[in-house]
């Protein structure tokens, strides 16, 4: 690459980025061509600059600025990108969107309600619904189901008939595959109380009234 030149001149235009403020690692263009000048000023004349060596520096000096240049641009349009999806999840706060998980929040006259995803038919299915404390409060019986996404909804009364105190509930649907009975995966329907920005990649955070955080890609359904 470029020869040392230990010239005054060369002394002068290493020292120059740290007198504009840069570190003595940044080179700018006019650093660039100003370093070249003094190259050519200063060669040894038994031994001239080759100027397919000089255009072959330049050139890698424009494909690093361009390089630098695209990155800028880069940053630039991820950071437009970021703010108009926080714009469109901050749209999202007070509409119920549909969310994997099994926590559901009870309201005072309220319900639960979700889906159960099946990816095979099954010959029984059961919505079992526990309290903090981990008690069954509630088991919803919903027959045989054929493969897809099930609907359910529970109304808030305990199987004794006495309504559910408010709070988060524990959502399990218990199917019946052959001999064994296992967990289908669950979905909650669930209310978008605020929006907020991941700290460590600036990804878009949903945070739900079941008290949970999610990710806004996440979402299945918005209702």
């Amino acid at each position: 690459m470029i020869n040392e030149v230990s010239t005054p001149d060369s002394a002068a235009f290493q020292s120059a980025p740290e007198a504009t403020g840069r570190s003595s690692s940044d080179m700018g263009q006019e650093d660039f061509l100003e370093l070249m000048l003094a190259q050519m000023k200063n060669q040894d004349p038994t031994k001239p600059l080759d100027p397919n060596e000089f255009m072959s520096q330049l050139a890698e000096f424009s494909t690093v600025n361009g390089i630098e240049e695209l990155r800028q641009s880069f940053d630039s349009l991820a950071a437009v990108l970021v703010s108009d999806q926080s714009l469109k999840a901050a749209g999202l706060v007070g509409h119920s969107v549909m969310m994997p998980g099994n926590t559901g929040v009870l309201e005072e006259g309220g319900d639960v309600a979700g889906q159960v995803l099946l990816n095979d038919s099954v010959s029984d299915m059961n919505i079992k619904i526990y309290d903090a404390q981990g008690s069954l409060v509630r088991t919803i019986p919903m027959s045989s189901q054929a493969a897809g996404a099930v609907q359910f909804k529970w109304d808030g009364f305990m199987d004794s008939g006495d309504p559910a105190l408010p709070g988060n509930y524990k959502v399990v649907a218990e199917v019946q595959v052959g001999d064994t009975v296992q967990e289908a995966a669950v979905e909650i329907r669930s209310r978008v109380e605020s929006v907020s920005l991941n700290p460590y990649n600036g990804g878009i955070l949903l945070n739900l009234d079941n008290g949970s955080t999610v990710p806004w890609e996440t979402i299945q359904t918005i209702m």
